[in-house]
């Protein structure tokens, strides 16, 4: 896949690391937003924001290793780390979609909810968890073969996705669904951009995996 700008594959690693950098950063911002608001709960939400941030910096560096075409071993300890570590984000992740979308919707405590709009919430929440754990599984098995061409179409169009369902939340988050609380300015801007900047860093990671030359010899990392 040619770029659309004339970008070498090393601009668009950098923008592409430089993108998911940010969206940690809206992370980040997202936990201290949530502490200042406090609330009942609100450390629910604030443990999914911290661990986010702590996978995605794990992350980020590997990816940019995958991305110029290097191996990165099992053994490598940032590997490791995240291999043990995100399965339990995930399942903590699909908890609370469980618990605080799904159950709430279906045993009916929005009782004034549009059906539609309802299927609409649960679908694209619960869609998000499912591509961001497929995201990380099919990243990893790329991590052994950055060359694999199929593997990194399969992984692009998995970062399309993901880039589509974060671009719905920014909707979702704003445009609050019948009966619900009405969010506040601030719930807008944090959670919408937020969401925009991770809309922005699956595009610009999918551009750089399929801009880049698959076929590039893979050196080992130890």
């Amino acid at each position: 896949m040619k770029s659309p700008i004339n970008f070498s594959p090393s601009q668009t690693i950098r923008l592409a690391s430089g993108s998911l950098w940010l969206r940690l950063a809206s992370l980040l911002a997202l936990a201290s937003f949530t502490v200042f608001r406090g609330g009942v709960g609100f450390w629910l939400p604030l443990i999914d924001f911290l661990g986010s941030a702590a996978m995605l910096a794990l992350w980020i560096p590997l990816m940019g290793r995958l991305l110029r075409g290097d191996v990165v071993l099992t053994t490598d300890p940032r590997r490791g780390t995240l291999t043990r570590l995100y399965p339990w984000l995930i399942a903590y992740e699909g908890t609370l979609w469980l618990l605080f979308t799904l159950l709430p919707i279906v045993g009916g405590t929005f009782p004034e909810v549009n059906p539609v709009a309802a299927a609409v919430q649960v679908t694209i929440s619960g869609v998000g968890v499912a591509v961001s754990f497929l995201i990380y599984l099919l990243s990893l098995r790329l991590m052994a073969n950055p060359a694999d061409a199929m593997g990194r179409a399969q992984l692009g169009d998995l970062l399309n996705l993901a880039a589509a369902l974060a671009a719905a939340m920014v909707v979702l988050n704003v445009i609050p669904l019948l009966s619900l609380p009405a969010p506040t300015l601030g719930d807008k801007l944090a959670y919408g951009l937020a969401n925009a900047a991770e809309a922005a860093s699956w595009l610009l990671l999918r551009w750089a995996l399929l801009t880049g030359n698959p076929e590039n010899t893979a050196k080992e990392v130890s």
